[in-house]
């Protein structure tokens, strides 16, 4: 899947950001508080509506490509007034809100057209469906839908410095390589491709290929050593300590070896920025062809010689799609202007336009001087 332009408001909380066209890579810069996690989490949100999900006042207006077919979405969510301070665990049908609207058309060809009234799809109306859920979602497995959501299923939001160095990890991601070590469901990732376009963790992918895969993981770890000439190895293996449950003891988890450390480092005590680079390189060998890649503020708990070879890593990987987020000089400044968003926001309105748009310098130092002296730039947030 590529994302190639996106519109879209929030009418509940009443902001929206203008179009913004979306090239393979992708650097959104501006102050904090201007939108750009905004516009990821925007992407988010548009991939829960494709697997179900009811958003109150949320309007899209999305153009993709997927496999030499290029879609367009867009639908509105009712807007009701919520009370956000009672918290409903069974969440009903009078819980969620209606959809207005919905269109979809593949290459130019109507697929979807849904109002308050009907819906129609490839030409026939069809019978009472869910008035909370995307059509996308309701006919997932038809031939003309299935792909959409595959697309969106490979969407992700990269945020590997929360949660991976405990030693309490997802408790599904564990069932899963428990089953997984079963023989029959091990064949199922027998190859490097059914690893990469699986739904499994980048932790439990980084694990099969370390069993089946070697030379993959081999790959990986010489680019983790390239950036921390300190290590020397790194491993899987389950946790040995006695008493843990076995679905948490048969759990692989990342053990790294230090040069003259006799001790290998177990996972809970490696470094947030040394797991977090690891898990960035990880991701990069082991999503998917399509993968649309979410990473915000890029520089947290990254070393400037982290930043070079995971930023180079990102050229050499065509084969996805990343849309980062950072406000870091470094990172800009590496990363070349042809690349840049610069985002800015007018009271509830966010907006994103290319380098080229401010008529920025040729060379790359030159672009990034006159980026932060740009008004633009420096006084992002302006009132309405």
């Amino acid at each position: 899947m590529k994302i190639n332009k996106i519109t879209y408001y929030d009418h509940e909380l009443e902001w929206h950001f203008e179009p913004i066209h979306f090239s393979e890579l992708n650097l959104l810069v501006g102050i904090s508080g201007v939108g750009k996690t905004q516009i990821l989490q925007a992407i988010m949100s548009l991939r829960k509506i494709a697997r179900g999900g009811s958003l109150n006042g949320v309007e899209w207006d999305i153009d993709f490509s997927s496999n030499n077919y290029e879609y367009k979405w867009n639908g509105r969510f009712e807007t009701k007034k919520v009370n956000t301070f009672i918290i409903d665990d069974e969440e009903s049908e009078k819980d969620k809100f209606r959809i207005d609207r919905e269109y979809l058309s593949v290459n130019g060809k109507i697929i979807i057209e849904r109002n308050n009234n009907e819906i129609i799809f490839n030409g026939n109306k069809l019978p009472k469906l869910s008035p909370s859920e995307s059509v996308v979602k309701i006919l997932s497995e038809e031939e003309d839908i299935a792909p959409i959501k595959d697309g969106f299923n490979k969407i992700i939001y990269s945020d590997e410095s929360k949660g991976q160095n405990s030693v309490f990890l997802d408790v599904a991601d564990m069932m899963n390589y428990s089953l997984i070590k079963n023989k029959s469901s091990a064949k199922k990732y027998s190859s490097l491709k059914e690893i990469q376009e699986s739904n499994l963790s980048t932790q439990t992918k980084l694990a099969l290929v370390s069993n089946y895969h070697p030379e993959t993981f081999q790959e990986i770890k010489q680019q983790f050593i390239n950036i921390f000439d300190q290590i020397e190895d790194i491993k899987m293996e389950p946790n040995e300590h006695e008493g843990l449950p076995k679905i948490i003891a048969d759990y692989p988890y990342i053990n790294i070896k230090e040069k003259g450390v006799n001790n290998w480092i177990i996972q809970r005590r490696i470094s947030s920025g040394m797991l977090k680079t690891l898990m960035h390189i990880s991701e990069l060998y082991l999503s998917a062809e399509g993968t649309v890649i979410l990473l915000d503020e890029f520089e947290n708990s990254l070393g400037v010689n982290c930043i070079d070879i995971l930023s180079d890593l990102l050229f050499d990987n065509r084969k996805l799609q990343f849309i980062i987020t950072s406000h870091h000089p470094y990172i800009i400044n590496k990363i070349g202007m042809e690349h840049w968003k610069i985002v800015t926001r007018r009271g509830d309105v966010v907006t994103a336009k290319d380098a080229k748009d401010y008529n920025l310098g040729k060379s790359r130092h030159q672009a990034f001087m006159q980026l932060i002296n740009l008004d633009a730039y420096k006084e992002g947030i302006a009132a309405g």
